[in-house]
């Protein structure tokens, strides 16, 4: 169930990129998956974010937010990939060390990377663009073979959007309709092969979300 929130600030919802470090496809274990799940569950409980949407794929992962009072001025994406990274770390080094190796960082600050360091975000500032850039996510599963319906797999938002019950056993963050964030009536807009959503690709380094093999010219997410 999406809940109504007072939300304050329409127009600052931002659509968030963190890709793996040098294409690794990192977050192909569930686990690690979960980690980040568990990131966007605290960020919500908290009280950081609402969240309106995600989808994590095996190289990055996409999020949908709005920064909640006090937090619109903070950096909140810094803080979460930092601890997801921390996560991974401690896991691959107890139960893969030589994994770890890959993400061995030649930058001074930090010992391993497992994020890129530059960023991509995108200010939505209204409501159509919401939706399309949710749709588009939401069908990124489908078109790299990691399922047949978007609504089925269960690393995205596309089972809230689509009303079906949250996938089981997995720690699945609390939702808020990204129609609200625009005072648009709570809708469910996002209708899986309706036909009637315009394609507005994310850029993102790994092309999935994007109609042909992309420019990287939007930067990533910092990294551990």
């Amino acid at each position: 169930m999406s809940k109504v929130y007072p939300i304050k600030q329409p127009g600052s919802v931002q659509l968030v990129t963190a890709c793996c470090y040098k294409d690794h496809a990192l977050l192909r274990d569930d686990r690690y998956k979960q980690f980040v799940m568990e990131g966007l569950s605290f960020m919500v409980a908290q009280q950081r974010i609402w969240l309106y949407g995600y989808v994590l794929l095996e190289d990055e992962f996409h999020a949908m937010w709005q920064q909640r009072p006090p937090w619109e001025k903070a950096n909140v994406r810094q803080p979460l990939l930092r601890h997801i990274a921390r996560r991974i770390k401690y896991d691959l080094r107890a139960t893969d060390p030589g994994a770890l190796e890959l993400y061995r960082s030649h930058l001074a600050d930090r010992v391993f990377q497992f994020w890129e360091k530059q960023k991509i975000r995108v200010e939505i500032t209204n409501f159509s663009t919401a939706g399309e850039m949710l749709e588009n996510m939401h069908q990124a599963p489908v078109h790299s073979g990691l399922c047949r319906d978007q609504t089925e797999y269960p690393y995205s938002s596309a089972w809230f959007y689509g009303d079906r019950v949250p996938p089981e056993d997995i720690p699945v963050p609390e939702l808020t309709d990204f129609s609200i964030a625009f005072q648009q009536p709570g809708s469910r807009m996002v209708q899986p092969e309706s036909g009637r959503v315009r394609k507005r690709y994310i850029r993102s380094r790994g092309g999935l979300l994007l109609p042909k093999p992309p420019h990287r010219k939007f930067p990533g997410p910092e990294g551990d």
